[in-house]
């Protein structure tokens, strides 16, 4: 017998961008689960299965919201675009024999952007599959998608998102400041503005805080983008790097142009 945990969302873009057609399945390698996750136009249905599905409906919920930004950060790094997922309902199966099956109905499951949609496909499944895989890479692409979804308060999940993958390779700061191709410099003033009198790590004396600037959010997140980049060639010496053209048209695609709309 087997539990269905069924996750309905709705992915939504400031640009009125549109989600590429994507299926996508998953093996939990700990318990053996399974994740079917489809998505298109402005949906996603995350479905959850198995023999026993442990938890609670919150243990599944959790879940489905871990599931979703694996989805959401693999978007982002492919190019396609910043989408922000809103659960919009679900259902829970105990207990189902025999064959099951099921469809999904997806509107408008076309991009209607700039983005062709085969290589947006492509590059999705290929980012989902190492976010799935490496977990400091996951951490890291969502504090990216955080960053830009939160751009004034970017800096602080750029600077999380450094860490995550700092920590987990072992790196210096000038380790990490040549993954970035800048100086060390360069990276010790990124430090210095996240850290010293701007609140935005720390509180100030007197409740001055730095605002958000395209140029500043958008240069940080770049960096953030760049370390993931560094960091996945080192777990994966078949993937091909990011030019910085590519990273750039993606950054472009995805950064909102109004920090406080």
């Amino acid at each position: 017998m087997t539990d269905f945990a069924i996750n309905v969302f709705r992915l939504t873009n400031q640009r009125g961008y549109t989600v590429p057609p994507l299926n996508i399945g998953y093996i939990e390698s700990d318990t053996g689960l399974e994740w079917r996750m489809t998505c298109g136009g402005t949906r996603a249905y995350l479905v959850r299965f198995g023999e026993s599905l442990e938890g609670t409906w919150k243990t599944q919920s959790a879940d489905s919201h871990f599931m979703i930004r694996r989805i959401t950060s693999s978007l982002l790094l492919a190019g396609v675009g910043l989408f922000q997922p809103e659960a919009m309902g679900r259902l829970f199966f105990k207990n189902v024999e025999g064959s099951v099956t099921w469809d999904s109905h997806l509107d408008r499951p076309d991009p209607l952007n700039d983005v062709k949609c085969d290589k947006a496909i492509d590059r999705t499944y290929d980012w989902c599959t190492t976010l799935c895989k490496y977990d400091p890479l996951r951490r890291a692409a969502e504090d990216a998608h955080l960053a830009l979804s939160n751009p004034h308060e970017a800096l602080v999940f750029v600077y999380r998102g450094l860490e995550w993958l700092k920590m987990s390779q072992k790196l210096s700061w000038k380790d990490l400041a040549d993954d970035l191709g800048v100086a060390i410099s360069h990276l010790r003033e990124l430090k210095k503005t996240a850290n010293h009198q701007s609140g935005v790590r720390h509180a100030t004396s007197d409740g001055s805080k730095m605002r958000a600037s395209a140029e500043n959010y958008g240069t940080w997140f770049c960096a953030v983008f760049d370390a993931i980049n560094a960091a996945r060639t080192r777990l994966d010496p078949t993937f091909q790097k990011m030019s910085p053209q590519e990273v750039s048209n993606a950054v472009r695609q995805a950064m909102p142009v109004v920090p406080y709309p």
